[in-house]
C-alpha cells in the first residue's frame, strides 16, 4: 500500500508554485497563447496549402540554372 503521507519535492514545488498570487491568470494568459485557438475554415486550410510552393530536394545548395 501507498504511503499518503509522502509528498515529493517536486509535488511541494507545484503546490507552492500553484499558490502563489495572479500565476493562475499568467498560466492561463499563456495556455491561451499556444492552445486555445479560434475555429479554423478547413476550405481556407485547404487553399493554404495547395497553393504552397514545394521546396527543393536539397535546401542547403542549389545548383545554378541556365535557362
Amino acid at each position: 500500500m501507498a504511503n499518503k503521507a509522502y509528498k515529493s519535492e517536486a509535488m511541494d514545488f507545484i503546490k507552492t508554485l500553484l499558490e502563489k498570487p495572479g500565476n493562475h491568470e499568467q498560466q492561463m494568459k499563456l495556455r491561451s497563447t499556444w492552445w486555445d485557438k479560434g475555429f479554423i475554415d478547413q476550405d481556407e486550410q485547404r487553399t493554404n496549402s495547395e497553393s504552397n510552393i514545394k521546396p527543393q530536394a536539397y535546401v542547403y545548395f542549389s545548383y545554378p540554372t541556365n535557362k
